[in-house]
C-alpha cells in the first residue's frame, strides 16, 4: 500500500515511477546527454493519424496488449517510456522532423521489462501490435518538459542536431520522442525527450 502510494506520488511529481531501459551516460551537458544503451523489446503500433491521435489511439492499444489482449492473457508491467516517431519507424532512420502537416503517420511504442524480447513476449492479439527487439545502441538526447506535443518535439529536435553538428557528432536521423510520465503528472514537471541514434 504504501509503495503504490509512494509510486503514484512520484508519478504526479513527475518522480520516476517505472522500470527504464538500461544504459550508461557517456557525455553529459546540461539538458544533453550521450547514451549507451543496452538491448530491449519493444511493443509498437503504427497509426495513419496525427501526433495526437497516435497518441490516442496508439496507447489505447499497447494498453489493452499489456492488460492481457495476448495469447495467454498475461499481464505486463508498464514501464517508460513511451515512444513516438513519424512515418512509422521508430527503430530505423526517418530523416524527418517532428512537426508538419505532411507526416501522415506516427509509431507508438512501448518499451517491454527487462527480459523481454520478439521471441519470449506474449503474441498480441491485435495485428496491429508488433513486437520488436532493439539493438545495444549509442543514443543522444535532449530533455524538455511540458505537454508532449510534436511543436515541442520539433524544437528540441533542433536544438540536438544543432548541439550534435557543434560537436561534430554524426547521427541516423532516425528521430524519435519520448515521454516518461503518466498523464496526470504536472505539465512543468514531466520528463520528455527527443532522441537519435550515433553513427
Amino acid at each position: 500500500m504504501v509503495t503504490a502510494m509512494s509510486v503514484a506520488a512520484c508519478s504526479v511529481v513527475g518522480g520516476k515511477a517505472a522500470e527504464e531501459p538500461a544504459f550508461r551516460v557517456v557525455i553529459e551537458d546540461g539538458d544533453f546527454q550521450v547514451r549507451d544503451y543496452d538491448a530491449y523489446a519493444v511493443a509498437e503500433v503504427v497509426v495513419p493519424r496525427d501526433f495526437d491521435g497516435t497518441s490516442r489511439v496508439g496507447f489505447r492499444w499497447l494498453v489493452r496488449y499489456i492488460s492481457g489482449a495476448n495469447e495467454g492473457k498475461r499481464k505486463i508491467e508498464m514501464t517508460a517510456p513511451v515512444l513516438l516517431s513519424p512515418g512509422g519507424d521508430s527503430g530505423e532512420a526517418n530523416g524527418r522532423r517532428l512537426a508538419g502537416d505532411d507526416i501522415r503517420s506516427w509509431s507508438m511504442a512501448f518499451v517491454l521489462p527487462e527480459g523481454y524480447t520478439k521471441e519470449t513476449a506474449p503474441v498480441p492479439t491485435n495485428a496491429m501490435v508488433k513486437i520488436r527487439d532493439v539493438a545495444p545502441r549509442r543514443v543522444a538526447s535532449v530533455r524538455f518538459s511540458g505537454l508532449l506535443r510534436d511543436k515541442a518535439a520539433e524544437e528540441h529536435r533542433r536544438k540536438l542536431a544543432a548541439w550534435l553538428d557543434e560537436r561534430g557528432l554524426e547521427h541516423e536521423g532516425d528521430w524519435w520522442v519520448a515521454g516518461y510520465n503518466p498523464p496526470w503528472t504536472i505539465p512543468q514537471l514531466r520528463r520528455n525527450e527527443v532522441l537519435v541514434s550515433l553513427r
